[in-house]
Formats: structure tokens, C-alpha cells, sequence
């Protein structure tokens, strides 16, 4: 591949900069304020393709109130089940990942995959929104005084609201869409390189962790994608309808998990938040299969 077609294709960057961050072990010093820094630009970026305007209508409602289902209640709800095979830093990485909204690349993937984006707009809204009271409330719950409820009101608000605003401003720059995708692609891939490094000693002296994640990201991912595409076909639900559900039913905001994970506690808890990284790419490869072979 070209220079300029690995910088436009999500799949090789994210690659690259894993791969990279392995070899190379990240960033000497400031991985956390390198890996809040970049995790705001990218959630601006991302939410600049947000248009709450072409999201209108009531049929949206409904959408939405089923998007949120599945993604705090179904695919949450599979990462909790992890609870007796992870403890101590792993468990606050699984448990950080349960309470982060869908992933906002569901919006554009919706247009890769032939989805109706305008529902996945006003859906993916509705998560952050609701994700502003259900993240520290989970977090809270589930780990108890580990977490400071004043720390993680201020990343939240740091991470999401800040970029909610900044989005806005974004959009009237007018940024060609190439272009912001280019800059998405980066930003992601310095988060990777990030995290990924700041982990490196635990990809390679413990292979049985590496190995139990990855069955739980493989479950996680594609276990709740394919049972819910399943469940809805099933139901007579068609292929545009379906699509949006199997996202938000398979895709956490893992950069939000991992650059949380990193400012309040170790790096090790970034773990599941790197590696299922790596599901969730080859999952959306995966999608841009199936779909033609589902209608």
C-alpha cells in the first residue's frame, strides 16, 4: 500500500500502530495526557460527522431506545459475565469498557454497510447522553470507592461534552470528508500506540492473559453481533433495520475505555480495551462480507 492509502484505511492504521507499539513500547513519558489528548481530537472529529438535524422524526425514538438496550443491556451485560475468569486491574479494564458508550465510528460504519445513518445519528446521541449518568453510576457500583465519582464526572466531561461542543465548531469549518477521516485515523492510531505500548510487558510475559482476553473480545464482539443479526432475521427485521442494531449490540467507545483505564489505574487495566481493538476492526471487515450475503 501507498503512503496516503494507509493513512485513509482504518484497518492498516490501527495495525500499524498496535504492531508498533509492541515493538517500540509507546511513548517514554506522558502516555496518559498523550492518550487524553489524542481521545478528544478523535471524539471531535468523530462527532463532526454528527448531525442531530437529519435525525428527526419519532420513529427515531424507538431506535433509539432499542440501540441503548442492546448496548448497555445486552452487550454490557456479556462483558460483566466475564467476572470469574479476570480480577484486579483486568476486571476494572472489563468493567470501565461495560459502562463506555457504542463506539461513535457505528455512524459512519452505517454508510459502509448500507444502514439508515439518520437513526444511527440520533441513536448514537442518546447514548452519550444517557452514558453521562450510567458510566459513573456503573463504575461506582460495580468497583465501589476504587473510582472517584469527582475524577470521573471531569474526564467524562472532559472527553465527551468538551468534544460535543468542539464538534460543532468543526462542522462549520467545513473539513472535506477524506480529510477528517485522515485526522480520525491518527488520532486513533497514537491512542493505539499509546495504550498498546504502555502494555507491552503484558502481551509478552503473560500469553495466558493475552489468551483469555481474546476469547472474551472474540465473544463480546462477535458472539453478541451475530446473535442479535440471528435473532433479527429471525424476526423478519430487515437488512437496514438489522445492521444498526448488530452494531450498537457489538461496539463499545474503546478509546474512551482505554484512555480511562489508563488515568485511573494502571496501565495493565487498558488491557481488554487494546485487544478487543483489534476484534472490533476485523469484526467491521467482517460485516462488509456478510451483509451482501444477508439480504
Amino acid at each position: 500500500m501507498k503512503p496516503a492509502e494507509v493513512l485513509e484505511s482504518f484497518s492498516a492504521m490501527m495495525v500499524l500502530a498496535l504492531v508498533l507499539g509492541l515493538l517500540l513500547g509507546g511513548f517514554p513519558a506522558y502516555t496518559k495526557e498523550v492518550s487524553m489528548a489524542s481521545l478528544a481530537v478523535l471524539m471531535t472529529l468523530s462527532l463532526a460527522t454528527v448531525n442531530l438535524g437529519e435525525a428527526r422524526g419519532r420513529e427515531h425514538y424507538g431506535h433509539a431506545a432499542i440501540s441503548l438496550a442492546l448496548n448497555y443491556g445486552l452487550l454490557s451485560g456479556v462483558i460483566l459475565a466475564f467476572r470469574p475468569f479476570f480480577s484486579g486491574d483486568i476486571w476494572q479494564g472489563w468493567v470501565l469498557m461495560a459502562a463506555a458508550p457504542s463506539a461513535v465510528s457505528v455512524v459512519p460504519y452505517m454508510g459502509v454497510l448500507g444502514g439508515r445513518t439518520s437513526k444511527a445519528l440520533f441513536s448514537t446521541a442518546s447514548n452519550y447522553l444517557a452514558a453521562l449518568a450510567i458510566m459513573p453510576l456503573m463504575t461506582l457500583v460495580l468497583m465501589g470507592s476504587a473510582v472517584s465519582a469527582y475524577s470521573l464526572v471531569s474526564y467524562l466531561l472532559l472527553l465527551i461534552v468538551l468534544p460535543m461542543a468542539a464538534s460543532r465548531a468543526v462542522i462549520r469549518l467545513s473539513v472535506p470528508k477524506r480529510t477528517n477521516s485522515v485526522l480520525m485515523n491518527i488520532s486513533f492510531a497514537v491512542l493505539i500506540f499509546a495504550v498498546a505500548g504502555s502494555n507491552r510487558e503484558a502481551f509478552f510475559s503473560d500469553l495466558g492473559l493475552v489468551l483469555a482476553v481474546s476469547a472474551a473480545g472474540l465473544a463480546r464482539t462477535f458472539g453478541t453481533g451475530l446473535l442479535t443479526d440471528f435473532s433479527l432475521a429471525r424476526l423478519g427485521v430487515d437488512k437496514g433495520e438489522r445492521i444498526g442494531y448488530v452494531l450498537f449490540a457489538s461496539y463499545k467507545n474503546l478509546g474512551l475505555t482505554a484512555t480511562l483505564a489508563v488515568a485511573l489505574f494502571e496501565p495493565a487495566a487498558a488491557v481488554p480495551a487494546t485487544i478487543c481493538i483489534v476484534f472490533e476492526v476485523v469484526w467491521v471487515i467482517f460485516l462488509t462480507r456478510w451483509y451482501p450475503r444477508a439480504r
